[in-house]
């Protein structure tokens, strides 16, 4: 019996390692042959991915191009616009100042009036203001005559009481009947 515990896992050693080194050659051999696909598959991947480039840059150019001429005309136009727009703009700046200095004219006449007129105002003002003066001054002058009237009216009336002739002689007496 202790020769079988050696003999049979020795035998099944045997078998094993026949059986691994067969296995062991299988993967090593699938090994290669999904290196070589890859490598193969990465080839007509990098093949393709060129060819695509080379497409999408030829597009992209044909497309920048376009894009760069209808910028140009875009541009074109543009500047176009903008030319016409600066020539109607000068044109109304100019109508705008010829207005602007008719106006300035009317103003300047308008003022030479207004002024005119203020000096024409101040001067009837002065003259209102005159006349009122001279009607104050003759109601100041009436009143203080009628005040020297009435008191040289007492004076007098006061000279008369106090003299002889204006005391009434008195009166006769009831005595003599």
């Amino acid at each position: 019996m202790n020769k079988f515990y050696l003999i049979v896992p020795a035998m099944l050693l045997a078998v094993f390692a026949v059986l691994y080194s067969g296995a062991r050659k299988e993967m090593v051999a699938k090994q290669v042959a999904q290196h070589e696909a890859k490598v193969k598959a990465g080839a007509e991947e990098k093949i393709r991915k060129t060819a695509i480039e080379a497409a999408a840059n030829a597009e992209a150019r044909s497309r920048q191009e376009e894009r760069a001429a209808t910028d140009r005309a875009r541009g074109e136009k543009k500047q176009r616009d903008y030319d016409d727009a600066m020539k109607k703009l000068k044109d109304e700046a100019n109508g705008y100042a010829a207005q602007a200095d008719m106006l300035a004219k009317e103003a300047a006449s308008t003022e030479i009036q207004i002024s005119l007129a203020r000096s024409d105002k101040e001067k009837l003002s002065r003259e209102a203001l005159e006349l009122a003066k001279q009607v104050e001054q003759a109601k100041i002058d009436r009143r203080s005559a009628e005040l020297e009237i009435q008191r040289m009216i007492e004076i007098v009336g006061r000279k008369l009481n106090e003299s002889s002739i204006a005391v009434p002689p008195p009166p006769p007496s009831l005595v003599a009947k």
